[in-house]
């Protein structure tokens, strides 16, 4: 019933007669109904009135969260980003996805650093590198670990000098006995003064002390797998190799589901240059590889995108 039908009801009761009883009964039931019609409108508003400032409250934060994260590390809001972005990874379901997303952010904010180098912003590129190396914190044991070859030096080897040889004797000569004259005379005795030889100063020998070997840095290398058409590679095998595997399997290193990898060394040294394969091999047996070359740098390298070809 309207609240216009209601309220003419009411009005006509009013004007009518109507014995004491059924009077009594007709506007008790209208009453209770009209209050409830009330409260149940009041509830409404009043429920409808809280949840305005969470719609509200909603509405801002999303809009609010989609511009942080798309700050720079030059901008205010740098600090809410990495700190929304800190708080993604605890909602990634599997171990693997979270650790594609850790790798993720590590290759975002390294190239935010580079950026804000190239930009000339020193303190911005500094946030953003602090922001990576949190990341990798954040990796701990869930990055694999792989140890690049160490190349030792042959040692060189120096000729022994030769052993000079020993000098020929001269040939004798004819001696021709000399014919003797009578002796003159003796002239008088000299008396001859040797000098006394100086005592020789020896020196101590000193040896010198061997430099303490420096203990390197661990370096992170990351970086992304693609295939031909632009798609992340899943399950691809990422070596130091140029050897194509006969299988894949055995892989140490492999791209998660977002397409990327990580690598924990000691024994690259910043500036050095390095070069990684991919390598997968579809159901029918078929392999596709790629590679990349980069120069280490501490603490976390960017290595250029690989794209994946079929090897004929």
């Amino acid at each position: 019933m309207s609240d216009d039908r209601l309220l003419s009801a009411l009005q006509r009761l009013g004007s009518e007669e109507l014995p004491t009883a059924s009077d009594r009964a007709i506007r008790g039931r209208l009453e209770t109904a009209w209050t409830a019609r009330g409260r149940a409108a009041a509830t409404s508003g009043r429920g409808i009135r809280r949840l305005a400032p969470v719609l509200a409250a909603f509405v801002l934060v999303a809009a609010f969260g989609g511009t942080a994260l798309r700050a720079g590390a030059d901008s205010p809001l740098w600090d809410t980003r990495v700190a929304l972005e800190e708080a993604g990874a605890f909602l990634r379901q599997s171990n693997d996805d979270r650790v594609a997303y850790l790798l993720d952010l590590v290759q975002s904010r390294t190239e935010e650093a580079a950026r804000q180098d190239a930009a000339g912003h020193p303190d911005a590129a500094a946030k953003a590198r602090a922001a990576s190396a949190s990341a990798v914190a954040a990796l701990g044991a869930n990055v694999p670990r792989i140890e690049a070859p160490v190349v030792v030096p042959s040692p060189s080897v120096v000729p022994s000098p030769a052993n000079s040889p020993a000098p020929s004797a001269s040939p004798n000569a004819t001696s021709t006995a000399p014919t003797q004259l009578p002796s003159p005379t003796p002239p008088p005795a000299t008396r001859t003064i040797v000098p006394t030889p100086t005592p020789t100063r020896t020196e101590p020998v000193h040896t010198a002390t061997p430099l303490p070997t420096a203990t390197k840095a661990t370096i992170t290398i990351t970086g992304m797998v693609k295939d031909a058409t632009g798609a992340n590679a899943v399950g691809a095998c990422i070596t130091t190799s140029s050897v194509v595997p006969t299988s894949t399997t055995q892989c140490s290193v492999k791209t998660g589901t977002s397409g990327s990898y990580g690598i924990t060394t000691t024994a690259s040294t910043p500036g050095q240059p390095i070069t990684l394969y991919a390598y997968w091999m579809s159901s029918t047996g078929q392999m596709y590889s790629g590679s990349s070359t980069g120069t280490i740098a501490s603490p976390t390298t960017v290595m250029p995108t690989m794209y994946l070809t079929l090897r004929r």
